[in-house]
């Protein structure tokens, strides 16, 4: 027994300054590695820049570079382990329908995003609708995934897969947009004069397009209201303050005008 222990220890003894030293360098490599690949993809995102790259390309190649960067560093410390690639690529190999299986996913949201950036359906800054009520201003596309900001200043991560694969609705892409809106009035009031308010309320407003068509019609006759559609052009950037103005001014011209807007009520009749 005792000859096996010294033995162990002379092995030990041998194989301990080399030890060291790899434990060393991984230290170094761990430490630098970060920073290395900050530099490396600042100064790749500087270089797209300068030639004017799409965003959305810019911060998916980034996620790419990233990605293949710490990959190297993997075999790095690998290779510095003293495990041989071989062997490694081998037992990669002997598990490769599992790993297949597990990346599934991750490889269909890779996918996805070449597919984003090829057919273009978004681009940076535009404001999107997708399934499952998910919708915000895109800031990022990654490797795996997109970065979408909502209006109160949310991040939404979606996978790439499902923006590919689904129906999105771009609300930035065309720089005008119809604004549609439905005002009620009472069945007393004349449908002449509710139609001479609604129209001088969209002719004045600066924000309507005075070479789009502007509509009001009575659309619909309700059991205790008429409807009245009311539609114009707006620009897009001035979409919802231009729905707000029109809320608020249509209500104080109803009330100076004796208009009554209806409400829900029942009448009850006692025989």
């Amino acid at each position: 027994m005792s000859t096996v222990v010294a033995e162990f220890l002379n092995k030990l003894f041998l194989f301990l300054p080399t030890l060291i030293v790899r434990g060393i360098i991984l230290v170094i490599i761990f430490s630098i590695w970060p920073k290395l690949v900050d530099v490396l993809i600042t100064t790749y995102k500087k270089m797209l820049r300068r030639k004017n790259v799409d965003p959305l390309l810019e911060s998916f190649t980034s996620s790419m570079l990233k990605t293949l960067l710490y990959i190297i560093l993997f075999f790095l410390i690998i290779g510095i382990a003293g495990v041989k690639a071989t062997s490694l690529i081998t037992v990669l190999g002997t598990a490769g329908l599992a790993v297949g299986l597990a990346l599934q996913g991750s490889l269909a949201n890779l996918a996805g995003g070449l597919l984003i950036l090829f057919f273009k359906p978004f681009t940076k800054d535009e404001y999107i609708v997708a399934g499952g009520g998910i919708e915000g201003t895109v800031d990022k596309i990654q490797i795996l995934y997109t970065i979408l900001t909502t209006v109160d200043n949310r991040v939404i991560i979606v996978p790439n897969s499902q923006l590919a694969n689904n129906a999105i609705t771009n609300v930035s892409r065309n720089p005008e947009r119809r604004l549609d809106m439905v005002f009620s009035v009472s069945y007393d009031t004349s449908t002449d004069k509710v139609k001479e308010i609604l129209n001088r309320i969209a002719n004045e407003h600066p924000a309507v397009l005075k070479d789009k068509p502007v509509n009001i019609r009575m659309s619909v006759q309700n059991a205790s209201s008429l409807d009245f559609i009311f539609r114009v052009w707006v620009k897009k950037e001035n979409y919802w303050d231009a729905k707000f103005d029109f809320t608020e001014i249509v209500k104080a011209e109803f009330d100076a005008n004796n208009i009554e807007i209806p409400y829900q009520k029942i009448d009850i009749y006692r025989k």
